[in-house]
Parts: C-alpha cells; sequence; structure tokens
C-alpha cells in the first residue's frame, strides 16, 4: 500500500524533525535488554534445575517458559532492524533468538513487513491474529498456540525441500528463496543435532528445558498479541486498527515495549524504547489506550466471539457477497 493511498498517514502525527530523532537506536540499550532477557532465561533454568522432581518444578517450567515465549519480542524488534544501531549486530542476534525461539528469519522478516503494509486487512494481512468471525476454538487455539506447533513444523521442513507455499510465495521476493531454502535447512540440522545428541546421552534436557516450558509459557505473550489487534478495527487506518495497553514496568521490559503497539504502528522505524515517549506525545490521537491486559482479553471475549453456527452463518454470506473469508487462524506460525 503507497502512502498516498492510505486512508490517513501515521506520518501527519509526527513531524521530519521528531521522526529523525526518535528513530535513532542504541547498541548500548539494545545489548541491555537482550543480555538482560537472557539472563532472565538462565535464571529459569536454573530454578527448574534446583526444583527438579517437586510440585514447585512445574510453577518454575512456567516461568521459565514464559520468558522463552517473549523472546518473540527481541524477535520482531531485529525484523525491524531497530534492536540494535549496528547492523551485524541485529542481525546476529535476530538469528539467535529466532533459532531458540524457533522462527525463521528472513520469512518472517518479509511476513511480519507485509503486516504491516495491510494491517487489518482480512485476505492479505498474514500474521493478522482472530480475524472475525471468531469462535471459542479459534479464541484457544491462538491463546495456546497450539497451530505453530502443528503447522510450523511442516512449513519450515517444505522450505528446506525448497518449496513455499503458494499463500506465502506473493510477499516473498524470488530472489530471496534460496536464503530462506538455506536458513531453513540450517535450523534444521541445529535441531537435529540437539535432539541426536540429547538421544544419544538419554537426557531430557532439551525437552525439559526448553520445549515443554516454552509450550506452557506461550498464553501470556499470545494473549499480548491478541490484544494488540483483536476487536480493533479490521481496515488500513492506524488509529483504530491497533491497540496499546498498559502494562506493569516488569511486563513492559519483558515484551520489549510492545505493549505501546499503536505507536509502533504509527512508526516502525522507531526502537523499542522510544515508544513511550511516543505514546506521551500521541496518545490522544490513538484508540484509547486498554486499562490492563485482562480487561482487554475480557473486552475482546465478550464482544468478539461468537458461537459456531454463528460463525458459520456469517462465512456463508460474506461468499454469497463475494467477500474474503480469512483463514489464517488455521497457521498461525510466528
Amino acid at each position: 500500500m503507497k502512502r498516498q493511498e492510505m486512508v490517513f498517514d501515521p506520518f501527519q502525527l509526527i513531524d521530519k524533525k521528531e521522526r529523525k530523532r526518535l528513530t535513532r537506536r542504541s547498541d548500548a540499550i539494545g545489548l541491555t535488554y537482550l543480555v538482560g532477557h537472557f539472563l532472565a532465561i538462565g535464571a529459569g533454568a536454573l530454578a527448574i534445575y534446583l526444583t527438579y522432581g517437586t510440585f514447585w518444578m512445574v510453577l518454575a517450567m512456567w516461568a521459565h517458559g514464559t520468558v522463552l515465549a517473549c523472546l518473540f519480542a527481541p524477535m520482531h524488534e531485529c525484523s525491524h532492524g531497530t534492536a540494535f544501531r549496528t547492523r551485524w549486530l541485529n542481525e546476529t542476534a535476530y538469528w539467535l533468538v529466532s533459532v531458540v525461539y524457533i522462527s525463521q528469519p528472513t520469512w518472517y522478516r518479509y511476513r511480519h513487513a507485509v503486516h504491516h503494509t495491510y494491517t487489518q486487512i482480512q485476505g492479505k494481512d498474514p500474521a493478522m491474529v482472530l480475524p472475525g468471525p471468531t469462535t471459542w476454538q479459534h479464541y484457544f487455539e491462538q491463546l495456546l498456540g497450539w497451530r505453530f506447533w502443528t503447522t510450523f513444523p511442516v512449513v519450515i521442513t517444505k522450505h528446506a525441500l525448497g518449496r513455499m507455499r503458494p499463500q506465502d510465495s506473493w510477499y516473498v521476493p524470488k530472489a530471496d528463496l534460496p536464503r530462506i531454502y538455506l536458513e531453513a535447512r540450517i535450523m534444521l540440522a541445529i535441531y537435529g543435532l540437539i535432539a541426536a545428541t540429547a538421544i544419544y546421552f538419554g537426557s531430557w534436557a532439551p525437552l525439559v528445558y526448553w520445549i515443554l516450558p516454552r509450550m506452557m509459557g506461550e498464553p501470556l505473550q499470545r494473549a499480548w498479541r491478541i490484544a494488540e489487534h483483536k476487536g480493533c478495527e479490521e481496515g488500513p487506518d492506524v488509529r483504530t486498527n491497533t491497540r496499546s495497553t498498559h502494562a506493569s514496568f516488569l511486563m513492559r521490559a519483558l515484551c520489549w515495549n510492545m505493549p505501546y503497539h499503536s505507536e509502533h504502528h504509527v512508526l516502525p522505524q522507531a526502537p523499542f524504547f522510544a515508544l513511550p515517549e511516543i505514546n506521551r506525545m500521541i496518545a490522544s490521537e490513538l484508540k484509547p489506550m486498554g486499562a490492563s491486559l485482562l480487561a482487554v482479553d475480557r473486552e475482546v471475549r465478550r464482544g468478539s466471539i461468537v458461537s459456531r453456527e454463528e460463525a458459520a452463518r456469517i462465512i456463508d454470506e460474506r461468499k454469497k457477497n463475494n467477500e474474503v473469508v480469512d483463514k489464517s487462524w488455521l497457521c498461525r506460525l510466528d
């Protein structure tokens, strides 16, 4: 979508001089957050080790997994190239975090760029969270991250075999397909080596310290992702199609300030640490902030979820009117 085709140009909210200042990046701040995030992961792993075999181990795995799942935040920041000022540092961190979080860096970068171009437009936004009509099944599949675990392994395997899904090929430049396929092969080799080593030594460590905690930690991270857009207008106006939500200092740190999501969509070139200032500058122009994650979740559940019968009726009506029926909820990939 070209800027002149937008219903509203978000650059109108911040003048050019301020945009230049707000888009300055920092290696020091990026490293502080990244090192802090991995220290928290290390602390969680230590907690699992110290509580191994006790009831408290379950709680430790959940806490550890929540921090692991929130690696989506630095991965997302690196995809924008805004986590660090130095490009090689940004790209190195992007690869590291993507491998741990389990996501393909180049493919995600293109996928996410299209999300920003066509935010909340059904049929064009490949990362649209819970497009309507939404049923309880859709809601819980998104909250638990179930579709990610059943779909992403298939997709990365296809990439490793040199195949791109038809629904993804339109936004990935052909020139970068070899790179995406190579990344998939390297990542599968890494995961295969980890699995083979664990089997050889009879170790449960990858499951206990990585995969199972990550699965347990999905809901909080996914709840934030739902809050960012669900229940907002399904259209191109950034003032109404995205939501920021009040959060504690700890959650803002863990999510790299992404609770300021409207501000991020207004100026995607701005690094995460500039978002609170952008909020102070333009909050009155945006959709009112959610009071809390729980409040937004309650709003979504009450106002956006319909029965399966009602969903089927809405879909049939849209088909009769030749409207787009977005099935992206079937394949959550990030």
